[in-house]
């Protein structure tokens, strides 16, 4: 178990931190749960913000607090990306992009997350091989 975060699609950025979990079946993204927060903003937006502000930011908190899995017995391959990202490729094409942080409060492009995307990296190769 790492922390993890969810990652902007396309960037190297992370939007929300999460625990990034490797079991015996799966590769699992929980997300910190952001929703209150997220309704607080939304119901701002709504008041002093442009037409459809409070449906953006209802969209985006939604995004981020989904949970994201991938079965191992899915993956065809998994690769590192920048200083805290793993891109794992599915059978089928897919590519997801999972971020591992050496902290919850250590930045994307911080050298401290690279021994802990190391580490999250050999563990996930090691148990596809097993699968």
């Amino acid at each position: 178990m790492k922390t993890g975060s969810v990652n902007i699609p396309g960037t190297p950025l992370a939007l929300i931190g999460g625990l990034l979990v490797l079991t015996n079946q799966r590769l699992y993204q929980g997300p910190l749960d952001t929703r209150l927060a997220g309704k607080l903003l939304s119901v701002m937006g709504k008041v002093t913000g442009p037409t459809g502000t409070d449906t953006a930011i209802d969209l985006i908190v939604g995004w981020a607090n989904k949970a994201r899995a991938v079965a191992l017995q899915d993956i065809a391959s998994v690769d590192s990306v920048g200083r805290s990202s793993l891109v794992v490729t599915t059978e089928n094409g897919k590519r997801r992009t999972f971020g591992v942080a050496a902290s919850a409060r250590t930045p994307v492009w911080s050298p401290n997350n690279v021994p802990h995307r190391d580490e999250m990296l050999a563990a996930i190769r090691q148990a596809i091989s097993r699968v």
